[in-house]
């Protein structure tokens, strides 16, 4: 019987059937927000890669080899 009602909880909660004080609703502003975001840091991981790449593909074709 207690699995069942952990599980009824567990519905509750994932589908947001009473929500409670805790529960913040996001408003559409929040997901524009983490898009840009998420947005920035991949420009910023990419552009860190390409020079990263660069100056690593410099290096070996660079090198003397003996």
């Amino acid at each position: 019987m207690e699995h069942l009602k952990n599980f009824l909880a567990g519905v509750k909660q994932v589908l947001v059937l009473d929500p409670g004080s805790q529960y913040i609703l996001p408003s559409r502003s929040d997901f524009l927000r983490d898009a840009s975001s998420l947005r920035d840091d991949a420009k910023r991981v990419a552009s860190d890669l390409s020079k990263v790449t660069n100056k690593y593909g410099e290096q070996a074709y660079n090198s003397t080899r003996r």
